[in-house]
């Protein structure tokens, strides 16, 4: 880690920038199932205070990434295919009624968006940029939530926290991210006809694919 920590950018880092870092750590095997992170050596080693660390480890303990185990401390947690199927099914549930409602009120605009968000998806997977690839993923499922309409849906869907998930859900489909891109067309051209039913079919295939993908994997391990 303190190799990674020297090619941090020289200023005061937010905690999404803390929190950026230790996932990155934790998809990447520098950080461990079952290793502890303190808040103090973390700190130090990032050249920021305890503030955005402590901020930043609250966030991931809510994604799932990490845990907090009384009197001993916050831990990486070991993500099991039960605790994705969990996320998936509540995922699934709040995206197909979001897509349901999202037909009856999208406007040209926010398809234009949406469009434009999927082609940089797909720029980012044919570049092999696995981190801009997540990112545009959550973003074009964001904006699908978003242009439903439903407050209340928006912050369900906000505290599933669907970004850091899908960096762990990305590592364990070990697809190319191209491939993974282009699995997005359907639901936005579903999206684009205002099909209801259809758009959530897409939905509900994209979703248990990558579930299938993802216990096959983990029966290959």
């Amino acid at each position: 880690m303190e190799t990674e920590a020297r090619k941090l950018p020289k200023r005061r880092l937010l905690h999404q920038e803390v929190s950026r870092y230790i996932r990155q750590a934790i998809l990447l095997g520098e950080l461990k199932p079952g290793d502890r992170i303190v808040e103090t050596k973390l700190a130090q080693l990032l050249g920021v205070s305890q503030a955005p660390v402590r901020e930043a480890i609250r966030e991931l303990e809510f994604s799932g990434l990490v845990e907090q185990k009384p009197y001993l401390g916050t831990y990486v947690k070991q993500i099991t295919m039960q605790d994705m199927q969990n996320f998936y099914r509540v995922r699934g549930a709040l995206e197909k009624l979001g897509a349901q409602q999202a037909c009856g009120h999208i406007t040209a605009e926010q398809l234009d968006e949406i469009e434009k968000i999927m082609q940089e998806m797909e720029r980012a997977g044919a570049q092999a940029d696995n981190e801009r690839y997540v990112q545009m993923d959550a973003l074009f499922h964001d904006k699908i939530i978003a242009s439903s309409g439903n407050d209340l849906l928006c912050k369900l869907w906000e505290q599933c926290n669907i970004k850091s998930w899908l960096f762990v859900g990305t590592a364990l489909t070990q697809c190319d991210i191209g491939f993974l891109a282009s699995r997005h067309r359907k639901i936005f051209e579903r999206l684009r006809e205002r099909d209801t039913q259809g758009l959530e079919l897409a939905v509900q295939d994209h979703l248990e694919q990558l579930l299938l993908i993802m216990l096959e994997n983990s029966k290959n391990r």
